[in-house]
């Protein structure tokens, strides 16, 4: 704040006093008038009043200006006045508002961060395993190409999930063939079926739902490729729709009571996942924060010891 802004203010804060002591002086001329009092009363009043005012605006501008570098060198001020009391708690509200924001942004941004590396990470080892039997034999079977691209696919889709942290406008909503979605990605997921012996058994009637095809689609194959992960090898996964509610059913190890209340945060991998190399923790996670964006609901759980049920509920309104 330059010096004639500072003395404008300054100037503004006192006017009610020098109102007062116009008003006080105008008071004694009236009654000097009224009762034919001496007017030397008036002159004796404004020599010995007038001195003191000076010397009190004096000390007045040399305290706020005081406080005013002090203000301006970032320092502590004790509020002079209720309003200046209510003006700093306000400030250091906000001030503790902010800092907690910085402090969760930066958070937030260190594990994205840190998920964009894992997920780099695992990408660059589903193309190390390809060169390395490119390097050690003299033809790769597609096989082992459709595993390892299946799998790199796989975390670039979670790297599209992350994204949808950053880019919280990237929705189309469109009415779509629920079956047919269902049916493209159990074809994405087909060697991954092999490789298990597992065989899709789907009971969907016909239904279109208002949703994001690709996020749909995304959530959908996340829910089946954990399915498929931890599904007991030449079982059955039962995909069907129920009341609203689409329905995932593989029979395997049974999600521990434990980690249920766990199982959409981020990076938690549970009981189940320590023993899967690859796995991560982040699926789920990033179907949760997707199925919060599209309004639907997500519900995984184990009705018993072999078996797991992960259900995708839309609302009524969005199906027909």
């Amino acid at each position: 704040m330059n010096k004639k802004s500072f003395a404008r203010l300054w100037l503004h804060s006192q006017l009610p006093l020098l109102w007062a002591y116009l008003l006080l002086t105008a008071l004694l001329a009236l009654l000097c008038y009224l009762y034919q009092l001496p007017t030397i009363i008036i002159g004796d009043f404004i020599r010995f009043s007038l001195p003191v005012l000076i010397i009190w605006l004096i000390i007045a501008v040399i305290r706020a200006h005081h406080r005013q570098q002090r203000v301006g060198r970032q320092e502590l001020v004790s509020p002079a006045n209720p309003l200046e009391q209510a003006l700093v708690r306000a400030l250091t509200n906000e001030q503790e508002h902010h800092r907690k924001l910085v402090q969760h942004l930066r958070h937030k941004q260190q594990e994205q961060l840190d998920q964009l590396d894992l997920f780099s990470h695992e990408i660059k080892n589903s193309l190390a395993l390809l060169q390395a039997a490119a390097e050690s034999q003299p033809a790769v079977s597609s096989t082992q190409v459709k595993t390892n691209v299946h799998q790199a696919d796989y975390y670039l889709n979670l790297l599209s999930g992350e994204r949808l942290a950053m880019d919280k406008s990237d929705l189309d909503l469109k009415w779509l063939n629920l079956s047919k979605t269902v049916n493209e990605v159990i074809r994405q997921n087909g060697q991954l079926f092999i490789a298990k012996q597992l065989i899709p058994k789907i009971s969907i009637s016909p239904v279109q739902v208002m949703t994001d095809q690709k996020w749909l689609h995304f959530c959908i194959n996340q829910l089946l490729t954990n399915a498929i992960k931890y599904a007991t090898p030449a079982t059955t996964i039962k995909i069907t729709w129920q009341d609203g509610t689409l329905v995932i059913t593989n029979t395997g190890p049974a999600i521990p009571s434990a980690d249920l209340p766990r199982i959409f945060d981020n990076g938690f991998t549970g009981h189940n996942g320590h023993h899967m190399a690859r796995s991560t923790g982040m699926g789920l996670y990033f179907v949760k924060q997707v199925t919060e964006r599209l309004n639907l609901q997500v519900r995984v759980f184990s009705p018993g010891p072999y078996q797991t049920v992960a259900q995708l509920t839309f609302p009524h309104k969005l199906v027909h």
